[in-house]
């Protein structure tokens, strides 16, 4: 009798844990619904290309900077200048990390400033690329405590990326719109390295909306993409030819 109710109570555990566990993923899956409706992220398919521009700081790369980037491909096209105001475009299989560097648009053999300019990809398409990789369920997100911030309810998703600059980040989802409002950022310890402000959102077309203006609530730091579109068609030879 004793190891019968030990079964029965082994069960009973068993059973509400696969509950709680399957009411958690359909949570999730919620949550994750709401913020790919506000990113609009199925016109992907639609519009397979993105082009964006960024501004952030660079040690050979002045000013503003553009990529253009194949989803299925994974192909991309960099557009800058050098600080002596030499034209540089460089062709990469993001995948690979494989690709050519030209300047002033002849060939030019730096596999230094290869290497430079695809870690300068994955870090400025980071905060562009992680949501509609959380939305398209190409990263997997766990769902959080909800936190309550400035009296406006908001949904949290926990997102790993360990191959990234960041470990971990916390993505802030507000409840009413689904809009991504607060990203926070941490190491491998868990120690917060960063805390985004959302403060502006534009339609890049297609219907695809994305976060394009991110302020550091610790040291005031900005990150901004004055460019974003997504576009139906491009040019096989944009890939190829500089």
């Amino acid at each position: 009798m004793f190891y019968q109710r030990i079964a029965i109570y082994t069960f009973v555990l068993l059973l509400l844990s696969s509950t709680a566990f399957r009411a958690q993923a359909q949570n999730r899956d919620a949550v994750v619904a709401k913020l790919s409706e506000s990113l609009g992220s199925i016109s992907l398919e639609e519009a397979p290309f993105l082009m964006f521009s960024c501004v952030s700081p660079h040690p050979h790369i002045r000013g503003e900077h553009s990529f253009l980037y194949d989803w299925n491909e994974k192909l991309v096209r960099f557009e800058g200048q050098t600080n002596a105001g030499e034209e540089v475009i460089v062709l990469f299989d993001s995948e690979a990390k494989t690709g050519k560097v030209f300047i002033n648009k002849k060939l030019n053999d730096n596999p230094e400033l290869l290497k430079n300019i695809i870690q300068l990809f994955e870090d400025d398409s980071f905060l562009l690329f992680t949501p509609l990789r959380v939305a398209n369920k190409e990263l997997n997100a766990s769902l959080q405590e909800t936190e309550i911030i400035n009296s406006r309810k908001y949904f949290v998703l926990k997102v790993l990326t360990p191959n990234a600059k960041h470990e971990s980040n916390r993505l802030f989802i507000d409840s009413q719109n689904g809009n991504l409002s607060i990203w926070k950022a941490y190491d491998k310890k868990e120690n917060k390295t960063q805390e985004l402000v959302v403060s502006r959102i534009k339609d890049a077309g297609g219907g695809l909306t994305l976060p394009t203006w991110f302020t550091d609530k610790n040291t005031g730091k900005i990150y901004q993409y004055p460019i974003v579109a997504a576009l139906l068609n491009i040019e096989e030879s944009k890939f190829k030819i500089p």
